[in-house]
């Protein structure tokens, strides 16, 4: 490390050109630069690849959504009659029902009490991006959180104030213990007679409506409950929605898996270069740890 020592000047320390140009750095041979190099490219490919994997398979889950429950092209549809509605046309046995009547619980969460020191996370609006959330940017706090405010997997949250994150939608997979929202952001929970991913699917469809309801003024709008309750869905019989869920939990399972490994490589080559520069990872080491991770 560079001392003050080098440093010009009275009475504030100056590092001028001199002293950087006399610093010695530590430079691994050429052939070691290109394995490093060459490690960490195979990392970025790595998580290139999953990333366009994920896509995909939300792609095709959403795309089955859409076949079934929005063009009524589901298996067996021909013997379904499409009936009128005051909603428009609906297959037999289908009905148009307010969100909230197929929720459990709709509420925004706690102000946490942020503390470095606690266990319990919570999520806010920088969490939720791309329609998945991340626990990156979570927070640790130390607030008691009510049952209810905890975060269950197959909820879905929904970014609930200010401009520009607004209306962004993601549904909870794996979570940990304890993970809260904070008051920004709602909970969305299905009645248990609903399949998650049926009722997951559907709500991040309606990521663009979202963002529209928002009232208030700039910069201060706010997406309250009631309006979230007061949409509408068009609710298919519940054997339907289980054979939809058999389909795409699969699919939107490893879409996850791939996500959450994709973050775990994104860590792990963060860490690798000061780790393999300054020896304390050798190459050798790293090479095998990459194809473990292959």
């Amino acid at each position: 490390m560079l001392s003050l020592g080098s440093a010009a000047g009275a009475r504030t320390p100056i590092l001028n050109k001199s002293a950087f140009c006399n610093l010695k750095i530590r430079v691994p041979s050429l052939s070691m630069q290109r394995r490093i190099a060459s490690i960490l490219g195979a990392y970025d490919d790595l998580i290139e690849t999953n990333q366009r994997r994920v896509a995909l398979l939300e792609e095709m889950a959403l795309r089955l959504f859409e076949e079934w429950f929005v063009r009524f092209r589901f298996p067996g549809n021909e013997s379904h009659a499409m009936v009128e509605t005051p909603d428009g046309l609906l297959p037999k046995g289908w009905s148009m029902t307010r969100l909230g009547d197929l929720t459990s619980y709709i509420s925004r969460g706690i102000t946490p009490a942020y503390d470095a020191s606690a266990t319990s996370l919570a999520i806010n609006q920088k969490c939720i991006r791309d329609q998945r959330v991340s626990l990156q940017l979570a927070r640790t706090q130390s607030k008691p959180v009510p049952k209810e405010k905890l975060v269950q997997s197959g909820d879905v949250l929904i970014n609930s104030t200010g401009v520009g994150t607004l209306g962004r939608v993601a549904q909870a997979e794996a979570i940990p213990e304890g993970l809260t929202v904070d008051t920004h952001v709602t909970i969305v929970r299905p009645e248990r007679r609903l399949d998650r991913d049926f009722f997951g699917l559907a709500l991040l469809r309606m990521e663009p409506l979202l963002e529209r309801l928002g009232v208030g003024a700039t910069g201060q709008t706010e997406l309250n409950r009631s309006r979230i309750a007061d949409i509408g869905v068009a609710e298919p019989p519940s054997n339907l929605q289980t054979v939809f869920g058999r389909h795409a939990r699969p699919l939107r399972e490893l879409a996850f898996q791939l996500t959450r490994q994709s973050e775990g490589l994104a860590a792990s080559r963060e860490l690798l270069l000061p780790r393999l520069i300054s020896g304390e990872l050798s190459v050798a080491d790293a090479e095998r740890d990459l194809k473990d991770a292959a």
